[in-house]
């Protein structure tokens, strides 16, 4: 059995803006540590990587080049460039197509994103290495979850069926239903619950079953992939399979329309670093509940606060409650915490405002 470590790396990371932008995304960014979020994902899955078997990285052109800057000096990675997003369940087709086609239609594929902070890595490598081996031995597809440690509104949810396995302390369950972004109140309900797990956005599955799921619930996605394989997958063949194909999210797409669905539970902490918030969630805190990351920064006072400095900027902060404060070159972010879940909507409009830089984005 081969497992193909596949990296979806093509996001922008808008609500880290100022300091993700479209030609420097966040997975390519130092968040939470010296090194990059792409590279922290390359040390992760390190354990499935050998000589004969290479991690595929699906990413957009405008940063192809970069990843490879960013790479060159790790193991070697086969590359998928999307010439434009559309989202996760072409990416997923396309790949299983590229990995079937290299490696056989027994591989299989191992999902996750380039941007998520994961540990310990052991406990991680070890419900990974049990997911693949239920994907492998029933043809299943398999969501990871992580059980919730608060309310949280930004993320999908998985009810919890029949407990299907189990292996040491790793358990598997069949999925009841998924629940997108719920309400506070429901959320509330759902952590008080424990019948529900976070969807973390990382699957198992083997290569001929994926695509046997796109074959019944999204045809012309398959169709595209069999065209793209008829041309051996060259970037012109790539190009043509996403100017024709629907976007769409794998979750929405496959994963609450299959019946081969399920889940293992992860106990290893998880954050997919989606915005600032998760700075507060996975760096140290100070006496006062303040994350400060980064150089020349005067802080004073601050409760419950974040600030990072990305810049040769002196920053002084000083009794600020609840707030952000992120400073790069040539733009400063100020926003209270309670303001980032709308922080989209603040940004479109700093898009649209009439003398805004366009080239900040």
């Amino acid at each position: 059995m081969i497992t193909i470590p596949v990296l979806l790396a093509g996001g922008i990371g808008e609500r880290f803006w100022p300091f993700s932008r479209t030609t420097s995304p966040k997975q390519l960014l130092p968040v939470i540590s010296k090194k990059s979020m792409i590279e922290e994902t390359f040390d992760r899955i390190s354990p499935f990587c050998t000589k004969d078997i290479k991690p595929l990285i699906v990413t957009g052109k405008t940063i192809a080049k970069k990843i490879n800057a960013a790479l060159q000096n790790l193991n070697p990675y086969d590359c998928i460039i999307e010439p434009v997003g559309k989202n996760t369940a072409p990416a997923v087709a396309i790949a299983a197509g590229w990995i079937k086609n290299n490696y056989g239609e027994d591989s299989v594929m191992a999902v996750l994103s380039a941007d998520h902070s994961i540990t310990p890595n052991d406990t991680f490598i070890k419900t990974l290495n049990y997911a693949v081996e239920i994907a492998d031995s029933f043809n299943k597809l398999i969501v990871m979850g992580i059980h919730p440690t608060r309310p949280d509104t930004g993320y999908g949810y998985i009810e919890l069926g029949k407990e299907s396995g189990q292996s040491e302390s790793m358990k598997s369950y069949t999925v009841k239903k998924f629940v997108e972004k719920p309400t506070i109140k429901k959320a509330k309900t759902y952590v008080k619950s424990k019948k529900f797990l976070w969807n973390s956005g990382m699957f198992v599955w083997k290569t001929s079953v994926i695509l046997e799921e796109f074959k019944k619930y999204m045809p012309l996605i398959y169709k595209g992939v069999l065209e793209a394989e008829s041309k051996g997958f060259s970037q012109k063949a790539i190009d043509t399979f996403y100017k024709n194909c629907e976007k769409q999210s794998i979750d929405y797409g496959i994963m609450e329309q299959s019946k081969r669905v399920s889940v293992v539970e992860g106990s290893f902490q998880w954050d997919d670093i989606g915005s600032w918030e998760s700075l507060h969630r996975v760096l140290p805190q100070n006496h006062n509940k303040s994350v400060i990351s980064g150089k020349k920064i005067y802080e004073k006072e601050c409760i419950e606060t974040i600030i990072t400095n990305n810049s040769n900027l002196s920053v002084a902060a000083i009794g600020l409650t609840n707030t952000v404060v992120v400073t790069v070159e040539d733009a400063v972010l100020v926003i209270n915490r309670d303001k980032l879940p709308d922080f989209k909507k603040y940004l479109t409009e700093m898009k649209n405002k009439p003398g805004f830089p366009k080239n900040m984005f």
